[in-house]
C-alpha cells in the first residue's frame, strides 16, 4: 500500500496490511504513539523516533533502551519502567528509580542505537 507522509508529503510503501511480513516500522522502538492521523515516511519516522528516544533516555536513563525493561504508562500520564530481571533476581528493583545511570544487567534492545 502507498501512503503519503504527514510531515514531508513524500509517498512511501507501507506494509501494515501485509499478511506475510510486518511493516518496516515494526523494527523501530515502540515509543511512538499510535494515532489515526496517518504515518510518517521512513526518514521522517526515524528522525522522530531518534528525537523521542533522546528525550526518554535523558528522563529514564538506561531503561529507555534496555531489552529487559517494559515501559508502562499510568492513566495520569506518568511513565515508569518495569524491570524484567526483577522477576527472577531480587537484586533488581521491580520499578527502578529513574533515571538509571548504571545497571550490570542492562542489555540494549536490538533497535537501540550503538554507543559510540
Amino acid at each position: 500500500m502507498t501512503k503519503t507522509c504527514l510531515r514531508c508529503r513524500a509517498e512511501f510503501g507501507c506494509g501494515a496490511d501485509s499478511k506475510t511480513e510486518p511493516c518496516w516500522c515494526a523494527a523501530l522502538p515502540p515509543i511512538m504513539p499510535v494515532s489515526d492521523a496517518g504515518c510518517l515516511c521512513p526518514p521522517c519516522l526515524k528522525a522522530e523516533v531518534a528525537r523521542l528516544l533522546a528525550q526518554e533516555t535523558l528522563r529514564a536513563g538506561l531503561c529507555a533502551t534496555c531489552s529487559h525493561a517494559k515501559r508502562l504508562s499510568a492513566k495520569g500520564g506518568s511513565t515508569m519502567y518495569l524491570c524484567g530481571l526483577a522477576a527472577s533476581d531480587p537484586g533488581y528493583p521491580k520499578f527502578p528509580p529513574l533515571p538509571v545511570r548504571s545497571c550490570v544487567g542492562c542489555a540494549p534492545a536490538a533497535w537501540a542505537p550503538a554507543k559510540g
